[in-house]
C-alpha cells in the first residue's frame, strides 16, 4: 500500500530538524505527522498534549494558537519557534508562551 504524505516547507524543516535528532526516519515521519496536526489544531481550539520534558519529565499541558485568546500576549519581541527548533505554543494554564522540543512530543487528546 502506497501512502502519499503532503508536506509543506516548514514541515521539511521540521523533519530534517527531527531525524538529525532521534537518527531515525519511521520515528520522524510520525513526529512531523503529529506536530503538523497539533499545530492546525491549536489554531482552531485549546489542545491537551503530553511532552517530554529536558529533565525527563512528562509534561500535560494546554496550548492554543488561536489570535482570540493570544493575541493580547504578543509584544513582537520574541523569535519564531523554528528558528529556535522548537514547538512554541500559549500555555493557557499559567497564560505564558512556552516551547517544547520538536522530538519531544508524546501524546494528543
Amino acid at each position: 500500500m502506497t501512502t502519499i504524505v503532503a508536506m509543506t516547507n516548514r514541515d521539511m524543516y521540521r523533519a530534517a530538524v527531527i531525524s538529525q535528532r532521534v537518527e531515525n526516519d519511521f520515528v520522524t515521519g510520525m513526529q512531523v505527522a503529529k506536530l503538523h496536526e497539533l499545530k492546525n489544531r491549536m489554531r482552531r481550539e485549546v489542545v491537551k498534549f503530553a511532552f517530554l520534558k529536558k529533565g525527563g519529565e512528562v509534561r500535560i499541558a494546554y496550548g492554543t494558537m488561536m489570535p482570540a485568546l493570544v493575541g493580547e500576549h504578543i509584544n513582537g519581541r520574541g523569535s519564531c519557534g523554528d528558528a529556535r527548533k522548537v514547538c512554541t505554543y500559549f500555555d493557557v494554564e499559567r497564560g505564558q508562551f512556552r516551547c517544547f522540543q520538536l522530538q519531544a512530543l508524546i501524546k494528543i487528546w
